[in-house]
């Protein structure tokens, strides 16, 4: 059965918010999963997505110096890393220098 582009929209818009996994929503309207995820990969680009009540958040980064001394001798200026990318530069800069 063929379906107007209207009804592949609808299913993509129903499908997220009926809170079904796609293979039982597709079960249940008689769709075929790989034929679900080709009409999606098609027409998905016009569609709102659904709000789900989260929102994501995203921490501000702020440009910080740094300044740091390798125990090789060899000093660092950093600009704008969080502790965590800092770790892992120093990290790789030791395995260079090793």
């Amino acid at each position: 059965m063929r379906h107007t582009p209207e009804a592949i929209r609808q299913f993509l818009i129903d499908q997220p918010r009926s809170g079904h996994t796609v293979a039982d929503f597709c079960e249940v309207r008689g769709l075929k999963v790989p034929t679900f995820y080709s009409w999606k990969r098609k027409y998905e680009q016009g569609i709102e997505p659904v709000d789900s009540g989260f929102f994501q958040i995203k921490p501000k980064r702020e440009l910080v110096e740094r300044s740091l001394r390798l125990p090789s001798g060899l000093q660092l200026e950093v600009v704008g890393l969080s502790v965590k990318e800092i770790a892992m530069l120093i990290v790789e800069i030791d395995r260079a220098h090793a």
